[in-house]
């Protein structure tokens, strides 16, 4: 149980953030990690499971202030990294805290994760559209505007999200509005990633303990890498890479990139120099200069279409709220 003091301040925290009438501090990554549990909803059953939504709605203060405040609001909706294998919802929770202060409607979402001889890849990308689906079909209740939902994620949550936009098999109610992309799998066709999608025995097998992928097991993966499937009508893309990630090259945004301009579509590519992978998780291996400056890209992006306004709000912590983890 929290001692008097933790509750204390989590509970001057929610009305700082919360409380109408009152001008709140800017919100920082501190005050984020620290802020209240959001609401959760069902989004799906299936196979004996329940799978959530974690909502986090604006303030009171955040939307007396948004220019349409008794109407729909935008929406993020946000998909964890973890090789699709582990992660939670609870990484994107201070992100989504973040950009329910500006306005928006923040959802962090709960997917099946992969286990040998059992789920895969295309089982995660299946929850991934059932959780868009739900958005648009519960839109009303959530307070959310149906043509304006974003997808975003990190490494694997950043490949389920732009999978939602590129590869065939969902329709128009699991498809975005906007993607906020950060260091995503683009391509499973090559290294080790095909052995994600094949699963069984293979998903613990890494680099050279792996056998050559048949072409039939080369087509599947290919059947579920977004880079490969880029075409007209890709949503505004907002992809942030780091230039020092091995686990999710950099030439695969540039590919992703250049597909994308080609289908006469706007992606946004920003190459984050000396960085490496999973840069937008906090309490990680990135400082917390590097995680909230990946998040003002994202609020600079949305601001640029139109779904927030303004400057974006968020302030560094002081002291810093965690010391990154080393290599």
């Amino acid at each position: 149980m929290p001692t008097l003091p933790a509750v204390l301040r989590r509970t001057f925290l929610f009305v700082a953030l919360c409380a109408p009438g009152l001008a709140p501090a800017a919100p920082t990554l501190a005050s984020l990690l620290a802020a209240p549990a959001p609401e959760e909803r069902v989004y799906r059953r299936i196979a004996d499971r329940e799978l959530r939504l974690f909502v986090f709605a604006p303030p009171a203060s955040a939307a007396a202030n948004a220019a349409a405040a008794s109407a729909v609001r935008p929406a993020v909706v946000f998909f964890h990294g973890g090789a699709w294998r582990g992660g939670s919802p609870e990484v994107f929770f201070p992100h989504a805290r973040y950009f329910a202060t500006r306005g928006l409607v923040a959802i962090s979402v709960e997917y099946r994760l992969v286990t040998p001889q059992v789920l895969g890849v295309a089982d995660c990308v299946d929850d991934a559209r059932a959780a868009l689906r739900f958005v648009r079909a519960h839109a009303a209740s959530l307070g959310v505007d149906p043509a304006r939902i974003a997808a975003g994620g990190d490494s694997a949550g950043g490949h389920l999200a732009s999978c939602l936009a590129t590869v065939p098999g969902g329709d128009s109610a699991s498809r975005p509005d906007a993607l906020l992309l950060y260091n995503p799998v683009l391509d499973l066709t090559v290294g080790d990633w095909v052995r994600f999608v094949l699963g069984g025995a293979r998903l613990d097998l890494k680099g050279a303990a792996q056998p050559p992928a048949s072409p039939a097991e080369l087509a599947r993966a290919a059947a579920l890498s977004p880079v490969l499937h880029v075409a007209t009508g890709l949503p505004p893309t907002l992809l942030v890479q780091g230039t020092d990630d091995k686990v999710t090259p950099p030439v695969h945004a540039e590919r992703f990139a250049a597909a994308a301009r080609e289908a006469g579509a706007r992606c946004e590519l920003q190459l984050l120099s000396a960085t490496g992978h999973a840069f937008v998780v906090p309490r990680y291996k990135a400082p917390e200069s590097v995680v909230a400056e990946a998040i003002r890209s994202a609020d600079r992006f949305l601001a640029s279409l139109g779904w927030v306004s303004g400057e974006p709000t968020l302030a560094l912590s002081e002291p810093p709220a965690w010391t990154p983890r080393q290599p």
